[in-house]
């Protein structure tokens, strides 16, 4: 009988919590009233300006004002981060922003 009450204490101590779901990321092709010119897509940026900017790790509002919206959004499965891919057309390459989910600033990005 003991045994049965240890084996349903720790399915009780094992269960957790269900993650709770992320607000959904706007993107160009989700919110396409959202998407007005940002300084990049007006081509008032330079790649270099880009790069030193997103040194500076700023919030992720920030990344959306100076950047606009991403073409796409990937969520890692543990939620700690979410990657922005932007396409760009002059370089015919997508770049990456990488923005901590509880921070929400940028944590890392490949942008050439």
């Amino acid at each position: 009988m003991q045994f049965y009450h240890i084996i349903i204490l720790m399915l009780i101590l094992s269960c957790t919590k269900p993650p709770t779901p992320l607000a959904p990321t706007p993107t160009k092709l989700s919110h396409p009233s959202l998407d007005i010119s940002s300084p990049l897509s007006r081509g008032m940026l330079t790649q270099y300006d880009v790069w030193e900017f997103l040194k500076e790790e700023p919030k992720e509002t920030e990344v959306f004002g100076i950047l606009g919206l991403p073409d796409s959004v990937w969520v890692a499965e543990s939620q700690q981060y979410k990657v922005f891919y932007y396409f760009i057309e002059l370089l015919d390459d997508y770049n990456s922003v990488e923005i901590d989910i509880t921070s929400k600033k940028v944590n890392g990005f490949e942008w050439d």
